[in-house]
């Protein structure tokens, strides 16, 4: 069954394909070869029209999916889609492409039941946290991703429990000295973006530290 813009779009087209349609059936019979030049040009003009149409609708059904996420995610993806996602020298996603992440894993735990585990890692010393930036990425696993904050390191552990998550703790503080480190378990410390990320200081109670 068709869905209702797949309908709409074949209304639009109508016209332009009539009209096309008829400028190819006229073209046939008329003699005068200037008027035939024009008709058949208004007969591709109808199809080059036409397949615009596909074409912006085939893309325009691309952004809707790409975009059909909950309210604050959209706004997130729409606001900052033409940023980039990653940072080249560190392998870390970007701040909000790392928010928005975490929001999908936040649904994606909820549907099948899962937990999953946040660390963010701190300094005081913006070297050390430099040092962090550069090897968090190959302390992953490739289902794991992570984010830089500005202020902290985050990482995302999918279908990890907080015990879990002292392994990739123990790889960080192997070769940055000095940091501390807070996990937080989806749902058991926190059920939200704002929770699990330590903004404004939600659910902070919660989560336990770590100085190495």
């Amino acid at each position: 069954m068709m869905r209702r813009p797949e309908v709409r779009l074949i209304i639009a087209m109508c016209p332009t394909l009539m009209l096309g349609t008829i400028a190819v059936a006229l073209a046939e019979n008329v003699e005068r070869t200037d008027w035939r030049f024009v008709l058949l040009f208004l007969a591709v003009g109808a199809v080059a029209a036409s397949s615009w149409r596909i074409g912006a609708a085939a893309l325009g059904g691309t952004m809707m999916r790409a975009h059909g996420l909950p309210n604050r995610l959209g706004t997130i993806a729409r606001s900052e889609r033409r940023g980039p996602t990653t940072n080249t020298d560190t392998g870390l996603h970007t701040d909000w492409y790392f928010r928005l992440r975490v929001e999908e894993e936040i649904h994606r735990a909820k549907r099948y039941q899962q937990p999953f585990t946040v660390i963010g890692v701190r300094s005081l010393s913006p070297e050390t946290l430099d040092v962090v930036r550069m090897v968090t990425a190959d302390s992953l696993r490739e289902v794991d991703f992570a984010g830089d904050l500005g202020q902290q390191v985050a990482v995302c552990l999918p279908n990890t429990s907080r015990s879990g998550a002292w392994n990739v703790v123990t790889r960080l503080t192997s070769v940055a000295k000095g940091v501390d480190i807070k996990l937080l378990e989806f749902p058991a410390d926190g059920s939200t973006l704002a929770s699990l990320l330590g903004d404004g200081r939600v659910g902070m109670g919660a989560i336990s530290d770590y100085a190495a």
